[in-house]
């Protein structure tokens, strides 16, 4: 899947403005539903996050 950045975006996790963005997907809140967006650098840390908690997921004892 090619991800497509945007160019001039803004950063909802550093709150970075004017740089490449990507869609990350939709963020919901009691008042409804916006599209989340992230510079490279926080994509970066998110998906170091996600590879951490896979790990984590993996070396869980079953239940």
């Amino acid at each position: 899947m090619q991800r497509q950045w945007i160019e001039g975006g803004e950063c909802w996790r550093c709150d970075r403005a004017g740089v490449p963005v990507l869609w990350l997907g939709p963020v919901q809140t009691d008042a409804g539903t916006a599209p989340f967006y992230a510079c490279d650098p926080c994509v970066r840390r998110i998906e170091a996050r996600v590879q951490e908690e896979l790990a984590a997921q993996d070396t869980a004892p079953a239940h």
